[in-house]
């Protein structure tokens, strides 16, 4: 375990600042550095003891369970003593019920940055759907005080559209998670991990930013670090995209609040959901934004290579007023 967490882990523990939370953590996060690594902290995670993780879901009730198309999935269990969030055969990662302490447990045969990947991504989501809150499997980038952001499956073409508009003017907010806040009458955009990952077929984008340092992820895509800060964006729309082939323009299409709620209730950061109290409460936050920020579906032509124009088209088409130099 100890070559492990150098790998891992580099100098040691850091302090993190990620989707409006103050990570302690022992494992190395792809996140933007807290500017005062004194406490309090919001979470803490260290690494625990490897293990063999089972495909059979552990002992405890059943909170969430979930699929993914090639088999793999996870279990989030509450086991009496505290939450473990199971991913069969890879790894868990066992929850205080202060919701303020992770340990990470890999499989002797799990690759160590998978733990990072995942940590980022649904144990960040599932602590936040233990304390109330709900948040959706997006990426979101800001021109000129305003926020977009991209709602979707895997493979959809969340990041790709993310980093498009990011070579065109707009500034990154976050990639694969958006937690929102809603404040007076419209919802805020925490920053998220400070980086943009890129599938093999969008890999040519990645040559868009020169300058920017980049690696490769244990999911096989291409990672961009990219810069963003601390302040809260407003978000402005949602786009459901549906990447084509077969078309040659952008098709936008704003949904009627109804399909706008099932839109977004489909992608939820952490899907599996069992129990009636967070489908409940998952129904009533999606609800709100449904009512009060705009939904398009977009049927976008799909490359590589990307006409240049589908991010001004994109982003002027759901009604959005920028500054013409924003995205020359």
């Amino acid at each position: 375990m100890d070559v492990l967490r150098e790998t891992a882990t580099g100098s040691g523990p850091q302090v993190y600042e990620l989707y409006g939370l103050r990570v302690w953590s022992e494992v190395a996060l792809p996140a933007p550095l807290a500017w005062s690594a004194l406490p309090p902290y919001d979470i803490e995670v260290r690494w625990g003891e490897g293990k063999a993780i089972s495909d059979c879901t552990p002992a405890g009730q059943t909170l969430a369970n979930f699929a993914f198309g090639d088999g793999r999935g996870y279990a989030l269990m509450d086991t009496g003593a505290g939450y473990i969030l199971h991913y069969y055969r890879a790894c868990q990662f066992w929850i205080g019920y202060d919701l303020r302490s992770v340990s990470v447990h890999l499989s002797p045969d799990a690759e160590p940055d998978i733990a990072a990947l995942l940590l980022a991504g649904n144990v960040i989501a599932c602590v936040l759907l233990l304390s109330g809150e709900y948040v959706l499997h997006a990426s979101a980038v800001e021109i000129g005080g305003q926020t977009i952001a991209f709602v979707g499956g895997s493979g959809m073409g969340k990041s790709t559209l993310a980093a498009l508009l990011c070579t065109r003017g707009a500034r990154f907010v976050t990639d694969d998670l958006l937690r929102l806040q809603l404040k007076g009458k419209d919802f805020r955009c925490f920053p998220g991990v400070g980086e943009i990952r890129l599938r093999k077929g969008a890999s040519a984008l990645a040559e868009d930013f020169p300058t920017m340092v980049r690696r490769a992820t244990p999911d096989n895509r291409i990672a961009l670090k990219v810069d963003n800060d601390c302040s809260m964006p407003r978000l402005s729309a949602f786009v459901v995209p549906r990447p084509s082939r077969r078309c040659h323009r952008l098709k936008l299409e704003r949904l009627p609040c109804s399909r706008a709620l099932l839109s977004l209730m489909a992608y939820s950061r952490m899907q599996g959901l069992q129990q009636g109290e967070y489908l409940q409460r998952k129904l009533n936050f999606f609800a709100c934004i449904a009512s009060n920020v705009p939904v398009f579906a977009a049927e976008i032509p799909w490359g590589p290579p990307f006409p240049p124009e589908i991010a001004v088209s994109l982003v002027r088409g759901v009604g959005l007023e920028l500054p013409e130099e924003a995205l020359l």
